[in-house]
């Protein structure tokens, strides 16, 4: 178990990312985001303009958030 500190906003969303990407990957973590947070505008014309993840940059943003928690002392 994480201990996340629910005031803080930026660590519940790092903490919950983490989590949901580790438990879902991070194609599956990021179409629930999309499903959860209801949004205007065309889902399917949009999503072109942002290209998925590569592999380098998701491997560079779960070190960072990595980093981010031993620090903490969390992992």
């Amino acid at each position: 178990m994480i201990a996340v500190d629910v005031n803080n906003v930026a660590e519940l969303h790092d903490a919950g990312y983490r989590v949901l990407n580790e438990g879902l990957g991070r194609e599956a973590a990021r179409a629930f985001l999309n499903l959860s947070f209801g949004g205007t505008g065309n889902y399917t014309e949009e999503k072109k303009l942002f290209p998925p993840m590569t592999d380098a940059e998701h491997e560079e943003m779960m070190a960072a958030i990595i980093a981010d928690a031993k620090t903490k002392g969390e992992a």
